[in-house]
């Protein structure tokens, strides 16, 4: 096992490596199966094919409700490792090199595209999308450019994040005594480890989300959107605390409570599902008929039903949080080159996947591939984004400038190497960030 180890240990933590990439890349699926849902066109994505299903509805918001979770706690995580290993100021640098400069770079680059291919898909549909800034064009130059962080506004988040955690170190250094300014994170630490902490931990994040019955909006103003902020902090200074009890990523190294907060996680969906259907507008189904016939109600009141939805909202994250943790820590906690190439490519590839997502189906939009059409496309859309990515990395970026500003460094092309499974460089021992 990659031992947590001591403060200064430089070895990688692979599984938390290759659960962060898992994560950003489970975007690309979220995004190409926006296009083929049964619902309505959004604000978020105005464009629908005319093959969808109701597959493609309950994947993304499943996958909605525990990714990012999930990546802004190792976020944290990785944060207070920087802090550990480097130093603060050398963490809020690395930070801003790594985070502040690709959003500067890459969003005007990609904003542009991306709405163009919005206005494009649109332009294919029989009855136009509606929704905010993803609709037609009307011509002017100014629309290619919302004011929108688009999919990358959990870069912007995280640089927040990171800015605000510099300034806590740096000015409750200065103004408070050592036991005072620790004692958020040690509160947070006791909570990991004792065995209902998960339960008291949900809390904040109930009242974060009590709203919008559990479901996490996604923030891509300029000013951000309250309860997800607030929620995605929660969870990053979480991130933060639990590398102070790194130990405890030994105890998820369990099958039995993997796959149980795993099953709790897909169990919780459901009636969390219901509850925010329900909170939306929809017809109460089978489980609040029963719920409320036993508590001897005709119809729970709408706030009852925000309250239970974020609270099996919160419980989904952080089972699905442990669940994804474990599983990771048992298959892939050793340096695979495979998932290593991912793992660097991962962020390039987030990075400019958004357009193909959206470009894609609309040129495949009027293709007639049967009753299965929907899954072709979304199957065609997803393949094609990612081979792009991979391929762009590859030859572009990997051992440019762009990957020195991604990766930390260059490193040689090793796309052949890594299909093989064979070590990508002679000696590989960069460190994690």
């Amino acid at each position: 096992m990659n031992s947590p180890g001591k403060s200064g240990d430089h070895l990688r933590f692979h599984a938390l490596d290759g659960l962060r990439a898992t994560m950003m890349l489970l975007g690309l699926v979220l995004h190409a199966a926006c296009n083929y849902q049964d619902s309505p066109p959004s604000a978020v994505w105005s464009f629908r094919d005319e093959e969808t299903s109701s597959f493609f509805t309950l994947l993304v918001l499943f996958i909605h409700a525990w990714r990012m979770p999930i990546f802004m706690l190792l976020a944290g995580f990785f944060s207070a490792l920087l802090v550990d290993r480097r130093g603060q100021d050398s963490f809020l640098g690395n930070r801003m090199s790594r985070l502040a400069l690709p959003l500067i770079l890459f969003l005007p680059l990609i904003l542009p595209l991306t709405t163009s291919g919005f206005a494009f898909a649109v332009s294919q549909m029989p009855v136009e999308g509606f929704g905010g800034f993803f609709q037609k064009s009307s011509g002017r130059w100014s629309d290619l450019f919302p004011t929108n962080t688009i999919h990358m506004w959990f870069i912007y988040y995280l640089v927040l994040y990171c800015s605000l955690a510099y300034l806590w170190i740096h000015g409750s250094t200065l103004l408070l005594p050592q036991k005072i300014r620790n004692l958020p994170r040690r509160c947070i630490e006791i909570l990991m480890r004792w065995p209902g902490g998960t339960l008291l931990l949900s809390i904040p994040l109930i009242l974060f989300l009590k709203e919008s019955a559990g479901l996490l909006s996604t923030g891509t103003g300029i000013i951000p959107e309250s309860s997800s902020f607030f929620s995605y902090g929660f969870l990053y200074f979480c991130g933060w605390a639990l590398w102070n009890q790194r130990q405890l990523l030994e105890r998820l190294r369990s099958w039995p409570t993997t796959l149980l907060s795993l099953g709790l996680t897909g169990i919780l969906f459901l009636p969390w599902l219901e509850f925010f259907l329900h909170a939306v507008g929809l017809p109460a189904g089978a489980l609040i008929q029963s719920l409320q016939e036993l508590a001897g109600v005709e119809q729970f009141e709408g706030s009852t039903i925000q309250w239970i939805g974020a609270t099996l909202s919160a419980l989904l994250m952080w089972n699905a949080i442990w669940g994804f943790m474990g599983l990771f820590q048992l298959t892939a906690d050793r340096n695979i080159p495979l998932i290593r190439y991912i793992v660097d490519g991962s962020y390039w590839v987030y990075l400019v996947h958004l357009p193909f997502c959206i470009w894609i189906p609309g040129l495949l939009f009027d293709l007639d591939l049967g009753s299965a059409g929907a899954f072709w496309k979304f199957f065609i859309t997803l393949l094609a984004t990612t081979i792009i990515g991979f391929v762009s990395y590859e030859w572009c970026v990997r051992n440019s400038p762009i990957g020195e500003i991604l990766n930390g460094r260059r490193w040689p092309r090793a796309l052949g190497r890594a299909l093989r499974n064979r070590p990508l460089v002679e000696v590989e021992n960069h460190s994690s960030g």
